[in-house]
């Protein structure tokens, strides 16, 4: 109980100095009207200063079990932030390295958290505008903006717009950035195939085609951390929780890409196909990860049969065409 009475003292302590009341009597008399027929929280909730009022919005729609009740909140928590904090935002945006100092970084957050939320619930319209919106005011991209458009523009097939986001990724090296670029230059080829046959009628070649830049980029890809293909087209690897944290190379790190990247993946199976065929030429994995990766097949009930796999990739095969 001592650490709630310790906030509320110092959230009142900000709420009176806010107000600047000039006299004890005349704070006494304002904190008796406001708090009038009120809870505790209630009070503090609605009289807090502008930053914490603006961090319990961003809790509240954290916390929300209900994605329409979050997005709300969300909204709520900018418009209190626009209308209170002008000022501060209008700061942070000519400097945004303050971003990440300042007591209105909430609103980066609610931002992202709008944009993400209605991505989550299929506005992907009003999330890619709303992400756009971030990457404004958050140019140094803290959050992954460009990860996120990246993703919208390919999912979309606006693979020029995808590609421009994937340029200024700032994690050149990262190994979600290594499978991204592979997956994209293996679209880019493919199309490039399509409108050549659209163009000679050659069947042959347009079934046969093969990128050297693509196997280039996605052998890189598979020599930072191979376990993304193997999880990748594990019918049961979504049963498992993604991992907060992971080592580069790792069954886990696998495991978060499969979470995040996986709808680019499997919404195309030739492209899935082409990873797990270049995968099986890949040199074992190090012995570093051996043990991580038996535990985490023990998890999924151990590799998925050849009928299974078969199944399942029939099943995305059928669900592409």
């Amino acid at each position: 109980m001592a650490e709630p009475i310790e906030q509320w003292l110092k959230h009142l302590d900000a709420i009176l100095e806010h107000h600047q009341f000039e006299t004890a009597e005349e704070a006494e008399a304002w904190l008796r009207l406001q708090s009038e027929n009120r809870s505790i929280e209630e009070f503090f909730e609605t009289c807090a200063v502008p930053s914490v009022r603006l961090m319990t919005l961003w809790q509240r729609a954290e916390n929300a079990q209900d994605p329409e009740a979050a997005l709300a909140l969300y909204e709520l928590a900018i418009a209190h932030a626009e209308e209170t904090l002008a000022e501060e935002i209008a700061a942070a945006r000519r400097d945004p390295l303050t971003w990440q100092k300042g007591k209105i970084q909430p609103y980066l957050w609610s931002m992202f958290g709008r944009a993400a939320t209605r991505e989550m619930l299929g506005d992907l319209a009003e999330a890619e505008q709303a992400y756009l919106q971030v990457w404004e005011v958050d140019p140094l991209d803290s959050l992954g903006v460009g990860e996120k458009l990246f993703s919208l523009s390919l999912t979309d097939g606006r693979l020029a717009e995808a590609r421009a986001w994937l340029d200024r990724l700032a994690e050149e090296d990262s190994t979600i950035v290594l499978y991204h670029r592979a997956l994209l230059r293996f679209l880019e080829a493919a199309d490039e195939a399509e409108q050549a046959y659209h163009q000679s009628g050659d069947h042959e070649a347009a079934s046969s085609w093969q990128d050297d830049l693509a196997n280039d980029l996605l052998d890189q890809a598979l020599c930072r951390n191979p376990y993304v293909a193997r999880i990748m087209a594990h019918p049961r690897a979504f049963e498992l929780d993604c991992p907060q944290q992971a080592e580069t190379g790792s069954p886990q790190e696998a495991v978060q890409l499969m979470f995040s990247t996986a709808h680019l993946w499997l919404s195309d199976f030739l492209a899935l196909s082409w990873l797990i065929a270049r995968s099986k030429d890949t040199p074992p994995p190090a012995d570093t990860f051996t043990a991580a990766w038996q535990d985490l097949l023990e998890k999924l009930g151990g590799e998925p049969s050849d009928e299974e796999r078969f199944a399942y990739l029939r099943q995305l095969e059928e669900m592409d065409g």
